[in-house]
């Protein structure tokens, strides 16, 4: 019975496994689960190997080697090779790694950790059909965000209060291994309190880093007046070019008018059309709603007048020139 249950579980770990996705947050537990698979009778320090294929100390040779070295006293061994996606790492995929899946090692589980991979290149084909591939794929959507953000702070041992998860969203963006960072921070920030709010979010993430263009963008593209004069002070106050924001007020009211000429005003037709990720898409429609196609219009020719003022047509400060814009669009 004993024998038999050991059997099952060896079967049920495939000698090559790839771990697939953008986010570390994400792959981490994946690569950590099988890690606790493959070596739960085992000697870590015998019985376990990693490589770095981004490295250039790396032998794509030591990794068959290691592959093909049986493990001591357990009955199976882990060889972990990170560094995929780089360059660097073509001649192993393409070469050693081929000729290695032809006759795998049973008693060895490859586990190759990437961050994109192409799934019609060859070697990805063969690893498929030899092992297990495993794409890491997370939440996209700001509904799901904020309830990924909660569920972060409920493993921290701490409760998120209303709004909390929302204000994260907007100041880092929908980058996981950002958002988990910042909840990081945020439940250490925050003691013997129990609960994160959005008043703690803004201490360690919004006064602790610098503005980002996409900020203003976003305050304007909701028409909040306050917020978006804020937003520009502080980014002028960075030093960044009022040149390179009306760039890229320009870009995305250009996107908000290519949006709002969706029918229907859909998240999934603006993904489709605009060729964006899920979460802009939502953005974009939200944004596009504030606007008609008429006042989307004056915005544009707005940013045209200012654009002109900035680079001499009227005697002007640059400063005075974009606070002027961001009253007009928002208003």
């Amino acid at each position: 019975m004993s024998s038999s249950r050991s059997s099952e579980a060896d079967a049920a770990i495939p000698p090559v496994v790839l771990v697939v996705g953008a986010e570390g947050t994400l792959r981490d537990p994946a690569v950590a689960e099988i890690r606790s698979r493959v070596l739960a009778d085992a000697t870590p320090e015998f019985n376990e190997d990693r490589f770095d294929l981004a490295s250039r100390a790396t032998d794509p040779g030591q990794i068959i080697a290691a592959a093909r070295t049986l493990p001591v006293l357990a009955r199976r061994r882990l060889v972990i090779v990170r560094g995929v996606s780089d360059r660097r790492a073509a001649r192993f995929l393409e070469g050693e790694l081929l000729a290695y899946l032809e006759d795998p090692v049973p008693t060895t589980c490859l586990l190759l950790e990437a961050e994109k991979v192409d799934r019609r290149l060859q070697w990805v084909k063969q690893v498929t059909r030899k092992g297990e591939f495993i794409a890491c794929s997370g939440p996209q959507r700001p509904a799901e965000l904020r309830k990924w953000i909660e569920a972060r702070v409920g493993e921290g041992g701490k409760r998120a209060a209303r709004g909390m998860a929302g204000a994260l969203l907007e100041l880092v963006g929908g980058n996981l291994d950002r958002l988990a960072a910042e909840v990081d921070k945020a439940c250490l920030y925050v003691g013997e309190r129990t609960e994160v709010t959005s008043n703690d979010v803004a201490e360690v993430t919004g006064q602790l880093r610098p503005r980002a263009l996409y900020e203003l963008t976003d305050a304007i593209g909701q028409r909040k007046t306050g917020t978006s004069l804020r937003t520009l002070a502080q980014l002028l106050d960075q030093g960044e070019v009022p040149l390179t924001m009306l760039a890229a007020l320009a870009n995305h009211f250009r996107r908000l008018m290519r949006a709002s000429e969706c029918k229907p005003l859909d998240p999934r037709e603006v993904q489709r059309k605009l060729s964006v990720h899920p979460y802009t898409a939502e953005k974009l429609v939200e944004q596009a709603r504030c606007f008609d196609s008429r006042r989307l219009r004056s915005c544009l020719a707005a940013i045209r007048r200012t654009d002109e003022a900035l680079k001499g047509g009227v005697s002007l400060s640059p400063r005075l020139a974009i606070e002027r814009l961001v009253l007009a669009v928002c208003s």
